[in-house]
């Protein structure tokens, strides 16, 4: 299974290991599919049957999240059982995804973005200046995400 695999190469690294930024391509790939259905599953709201973490990918994407998470609440494994706040968790989640999203993008062309840390990877202000710094990449999300063309919105608009 890929989930072993990925726990074994990545989360076993810790937290720098999951940044986007220090992914190798496979992970990437695989977290880039899990974050892309994970955001369209959020903004089309969509009451499925489907399990939406049902996959390997997506479990990879929580696991990722999860030693984040932890690693920004010091954590250690010998603490009682300390809960994240489910609204704080997706809210988390989001960002990571989005994270995953732009680190493909800038992979795959000239955009430059300020690569996260520990620290600020699940920050909402870093998103939001990405997007104000590069406002393409709106659109580009629209379409990677809901599979929005930017001349398909502006008829929608019309």
């Amino acid at each position: 299974m890929s989930i072993n695999r990925f726990m074994d190469e990545v989360i076993s690294r810790g937290a720098e290991a999951v940044l986007p930024h220090n992914l190798e391509e496979e992970w990437l790939e695989r977290l880039f599919i899990a974050a892309k259905n994970f955001l369209a599953m959020a903004v089309l709201e969509e009451d499925s049957d489907e399990e939406p973490f049902g996959d390997e990918n997506s479990m990879m994407l929580l696991s990722a999240v999860t030693e984040l998470t932890q690693a920004q609440k010091d954590y250690t494994p010998d603490e009682e059982e300390d809960q994240v706040d489910e609204g704080l968790f997706f809210e988390n989640l989001s960002c990571y995804s989005l994270s995953i999203l732009f680190e493909a993008i800038r992979q795959q062309s000239e955009f430059t973005f300020e690569l996260p840390d520990t620290g600020t990877i699940f920050d909402r202000d870093r998103l939001y200046a990405i997007e104000q710094e590069t406002p393409v990449i709106t659109e580009i999300l629209n379409e990677l995400v809901l599979g929005v063309k930017p001349d398909e919105a502006s008829d929608e608009d019309a």
